[in-house]
């Protein structure tokens, strides 16, 4: 391979949030590093996602985990606009809010920024770039093109990743669609990031306002397909906008200016996310809380963890086995618990009476431990009660 690539320590697929941070980790411990980007830009096109929850909030939302530098400095200027509330309505229009102090990022800006602290750490960046993991070794093409052997594959690449199938790594496999519209002169309260739940305005799924500032918001639904029967994502999106009771009054008079759109590991880590000389962190090892389908921090925290563990292996500190280890202690009981209260409401999402219901029963602080990946007594008790139906 030109350039001298053909054996590296560590090799990272994917940088995005989990990728960078590996890579920059791996690099200042004093692995030998290569990040590689199938996409010719990094951070574009933005695939939904820009939410952030401040650092106090992380805290309570991962108490276990190691925070990484890169999410707890952020720079000012990747921040586009603050909220202070989260704000959830129900299929009836009624709503509940609490307090979570949050970031919306501009991701585009966000995800060049890591990558750019990869870089700075020591990280060679290869960017369009594709590599296939074919029995062990990695096969490039694009930009640069060879094969290359590495001590430890770091897989970053999403859901569906190719470097898990790869390495023989059974993906869990639901997977979540999302549509999500930047829009422009809309009248919301800029103060607070919405959910709304409904079968017509998301079924099977919920509905977001995201305010990117006073008249400005990203506004998107998120689903999975078998909840769609038949619509497509455009038409739900759309109905939302221009039909929701609520919602019309904020959004029919806005303006689209951007439109995003992605797909979200649903269903939790897989049974594995290590084989071999093979780690997965991120969006291909399932980091995802079910309950919202928000990632970032939590690609971060794995991507680090994935770093750490694989820079140590290289210097003969630590066992590859031992980054399962890892995330099952930052992790894995939020990741587990958010899969379990998916499941329970997934059996309340196809009546909208169940799920005002559900609704009326929970008071605000418990749904924003639902949010944690924790779970209240009542819907504790809802659990059982579906489950002896």
């Amino acid at each position: 391979m030109a350039g001298g690539l053909d054996e590296v320590e560590v090799a990272v697929v994917g940088a995005g949030p989990a990728g960078s941070v590996a890579a920059e980790t791996a690099a200042r411990l004093g692995a030998e590093v290569v990040l590689i980007e199938r996409k010719r830009e990094i951070g574009s096109p933005v695939q939904c996602g820009g939410f952030l929850p401040e650092i106090e909030e992380l805290e309570g939302l991962l108490p276990k985990a190691k925070i990484p530098e890169a999410l707890a400095d952020l720079p000012e200027g990747l921040v586009l606009h603050r909220t202070r509330v989260q704000r959830i309505c129900s299929p009836s229009g009624r709503s509940k809010e609490f307090s979570v102090l949050g970031r919306v990022i501009d991701r585009r800006s966000f995800d060049r920024h890591l990558a750019w602290r990869a870089a700075r750490a020591g990280a060679r960046v290869l960017v369009g770039v594709r590599a296939e993991l074919q029995e062990g070794r990695l096969h490039l093409s694009g930009r640069a093109s060879g094969t290359m052997d590495a001590e430890v594959v770091i897989g970053a690449d999403g859901p569906g990743s190719a470097t898990a199938r790869g390495a023989g790594l059974a993906a869990r496999g639901e997977v979540g669609v999302c549509l999500e519209y930047e829009m422009a002169g809309v009248d919301i309260d800029p103060a607070a990031a919405e959910m709304y739940f409904g079968t017509a305005s998301a079924p099977g799924g919920y509905a977001w306002i995201i305010p990117l500032g006073e008249d400005v918001a990203n506004v998107g639904v998120g689903t999975r397909p078998p909840y769609l029967l038949g619509r497509g994502l455009r038409e739900v999106l759309d109905s939302f906008i221009s039909e929701h009771p609520i919602a019309k009054e904020k959004l029919q008079e806005g303006s689209v200016t951007a439109v995003m759109r992605g797909l979200v590991p649903a269903g939790g880590m897989p049974p594995a996310i290590q084989r071999g000389n093979v780690l997965l962190a991120g969006d291909a090892a399932g980091m995802v809380m079910a309950t919202s389908g928000g990632g970032i921090p939590l690609a971060m925290v794995g991507g680090r963890a994935a770093g750490e563990v694989a820079a140590r292996y290289i210097g003969g500190e630590a066992a590859l086995q031992e980054y399962p280890e890892w995330i099952a202690e930052e992790m894995g009981r939020e990741l587990a618990n958010s899969v379990r209260i998916r499941e329970v409401v997934d059996g309340m999402m196809k009546s909208d009476r169940l799920m005002d219901a559900l609704f009326g029963i929970l008071p605000p602080d418990q749904m924003k431990a639902i949010m944690r990946g924790q779970i209240p007594k009542a819907l504790e008790r809802v659990g059982d009660l579906m489950a002896s139906r």
